[in-house]
């Protein structure tokens, strides 16, 4: 795929709606794309993160694991959503475990040099930051939810928490 069609494929994602072509043809460069069968990891958690996706189709679950517990979905991504957002805060591993769940096209972003597109463009830095916020913010809500579900009435109170 052509460095023109990675950026206008970016142009149409709801992630990326809005910012400005020099920005897109930047990262474009740096991107290349991925077609991934059903049931394909793209990460595991503890894995080096040097990479950011953007999903274009197709569907990806997040899973948390943990010793005597298993792993758990905490959240579906899907097309024009950001998935793999630990490289963007300066995370070395990943946090979660990402497997399609269906055949899934994605876009695959080296983490470091969309970093340094954003520290020379601090505009677009800015926005792109903020976006990636939302997403993470997005994700804790999930996380949040599923708690509730695991945990119902039986949930601690804030002041048993904090005991």
């Amino acid at each position: 795929m052509s460095q023109a069609s990675i950026a206008e494929t970016l142009r149409e994602l709801g992630f990326l709606q809005g910012i400005a072509d020099e920005y897109l043809a930047q990262i474009a460069i740096v991107t290349e794309r991925l077609s991934l069968p059903e049931n394909k990891l793209v990460f595991r958690e503890g894995e080096a993160a040097a990479d950011v996706f953007l999903v274009l189709g197709g569907s990806v679950s997040l899973e948390i694991c943990a010793p005597g517990v298993g792993c758990r979905r905490i959240l579906t991504v899907g097309p024009g959503e950001l998935l793999g957002w630990s490289p963007l805060l300066g995370q070395m591993r990943f946090t979660a475990t990402a497997r399609t769940l269906t055949p899934t096209e994605l876009l695959k972003i080296h983490a470091g040099q969309l970093m340094t597109i954003c520290e020379h463009n601090p505009r677009f830095g800015y926005e792109f930051m903020r976006r990636a916020a939302q997403a993470l913010a997005k994700r804790l809500n999930a996380t949040r939810m599923q708690l509730l579900d695991v945990y119902g009435q039986a949930m601690p109170t804030s002041d048993e928490a904090g005991k």
